[in-house]
């Protein structure tokens, strides 16, 4: 286009004579530079209120509340012996979402993100010997990577001709896939030996990977052209061995809901 420019610069910069009058240049200038701003746009940039292109990528940031359902016996352990309860074991929860496009309503997602609890106990039953509380913080946390799909339950947006696409107001998905955790479950403090009654200082810990599997609903609320705010239900799957400091318990229940919200960024 910058070509086309220098070229009616020259046309408008060459003598009247034996050329049309001066209106009809003028006219045929503005013929040829009216679909300058439109080719610019349709590089990728929006226009007022829609886009020249269906974009392909999207990021979201999102960060909410997440429940283990803490169902295993080492948790059991902990709220029965321990001044805990299975709802101390929730966690805020952070999450960062990559999407690229594959179809007009799929997208394939890869999905990061962390959640961490420390909560502080007693023992219920048992005190030391100066009639004060046998104390200890445990903590939990839960780091799941994955690679999955959603699929837009309504189109995300309308094809207007060749160059128009507008984002629909909400946008509803469903999704799944798996990957893995990492998980760190750790007590430190205080204990009780069952056997002797002795209190003991120490720090008890596990932690590793292990597979999961999620299933997941979402909404995406346009607020402008490439920017949505996003709601986020899911569920995760997974159980792991184990080992360490806690030797002979049944595997850790590392499954749960998590509720997010956050923003979405389309290009």
């Amino acid at each position: 286009m910058r070509s086309l420019r220098q070229q009616h610069a020259r046309v408008i910069a060459q003598p009247a004579t034996g050329r049309p009058s001066w209106w009809r240049w003028a006219m045929i200038g503005l013929a040829a530079a009216a679909p300058l701003p439109l080719l610019a746009q349709m590089q990728g940039h929006g226009g007022n209120g829609f886009l020249f292109r269906r974009p392909v990528v999207s990021l979201a940031i999102r960060g909410g509340y997440e429940r283990p359902n803490a169902s295993s016996d080492i948790y059991r352990f902990a709220t029965e012996q321990l001044t805990l309860s299975k709802g101390d074991f929730a966690a805020a929860g952070f999450h960062a979402d990559f999407g690229v496009r594959v179809t007009e309503r799929m997208e394939i997602v890869a999905s990061g993100g962390s959640a961490s609890r420390q909560a502080s106990s007693d023992f219920r039953k048992f005190v030391d010997n100066d009639d004060k509380p046998i104390e200890q913080v445990t903590t939990l946390r839960r780091t799941p990577i994955t690679l999955g799909a959603r699929y837009a339950l309504t189109p995300p947006g309308d094809q207007i001709g060749k160059f128009a696409w507008i984002p629909n107001r909400l946008t509803p998905w469903i999704g799944a896939g798996a990957g893995y955790m990492g998980y760190a479950f750790r007590q430190s403090g205080d204990f009780v030996d069952f056997k002797n009654l002795n209190v003991f200082k120490q720090t008890l810990s596990d932690e590793g990977f292990t597979p999961m599997a999620y299933a997941n609903v979402a909404l995406d609320l346009k607020l402008s052209t490439r920017l949505a705010l996003t709601g986020d239900l899911r569920y995760v799957a997974a159980r792991a061995p184990l080992g360490g400091s806690f030797e002979g318990f049944d595997k850790i229940d590392l499954s749960g809901t998590a509720a997010t919200m956050g923003f979405t960024v389309r290009y």
